[in-house]
């Protein structure tokens, strides 16, 4: 936090900013950036070793479900599509079924893993999959922090100069704020611009908004203005 005090415009972790920040919170965010880029290539190395580890787990479950248990995998829904036979199609009657019903529901709660092997095997496959595909993923993302590939070049290292870059850039100036030497009235500690969009409005962009004379000061009620 700068001499400032600014109250929503804070300086540490979480960094409750995106594009808009100020000079004094881009200082601070590259500090913790930097104290941090040496833990990519371990995070690299632990979401590696737990992919080899996912897809050792795959292949255990790859064994059992096509060649340890007693109902061999097979493709499944590939069943004609239904239509009505050539004298239409009509519910029957259902009699006094209740009792066979419950009798064959006992029978599937008990063979209901069996009964469903199928499917279980095909979800529980699919789903190791999809974590491995996501650690994978993250390994990944570890090494493009710290190393250009032909596809990208976004390393933390390019980002960092092109934000220092628009720093400079008056076009910016508005939401990168500089905050320890451009400040108004001159010698101030209060910069041109607020630095976060909920903090009160500066005198400069008072007396903007209100086209008052420079340095008279927040001469006009800023409520009448954005009622206006």
């Amino acid at each position: 936090m700068s001499s400032n005090g600014f109250v929503y415009g804070y300086t540490g972790p979480p960094f409750n900013f995106l594009g808009h920040m100020s000079f004094t919170q881009q200082q601070a965010f590259n500090t913790w950036v930097r104290a941090r880029e040496k833990n990519f290539a371990p995070i690299q190395q632990h979401f590696q070793i737990r992919a080899e580890q996912l897809r050792k787990t795959a292949g255990v479950l790859e064994k059992y479900y096509s060649t340890l248990n007693d109902e061999l995998l097979a493709p499944t829904f590939q069943k004609a599509v239904w239509k009505p036979g050539p004298q239409g199609h009509f519910d029957y009657p259902y009699r006094d079924d209740q009792l066979p019903m419950i009798a064959m529901y006992q029978i599937k709660d008990y063979m209901k893993e069996q009964f469903q092997r199928q499917d279980e095997s095909v979800f529980a496959m699919n789903y190791i999959r999809n974590i491995i595909e996501k650690t994978e993923d993250k390994a990944e993302k570890a090494s493009q922090a710290v190393n250009s590939t032909q596809f990208s070049n976004q390393t933390v290292e390019n980002i960092i100069t092109t934000i220092n870059g628009y720093f400079g850039s008056p076009e910016y100036e508005a939401v990168l704020v500089n905050d320890q030497t451009d400040t108004y009235p001159e010698g101030s500690k209060q910069p041109r611009f607020r630095v976060n969009q909920l903090d009160i409005p500066t005198q400069w962009e008072v007396e903007q908004i209100s086209e008052a004379p420079a340095g008279s000061g927040p001469a006009v009620d800023t409520k009448e203005i954005a009622s206006q």
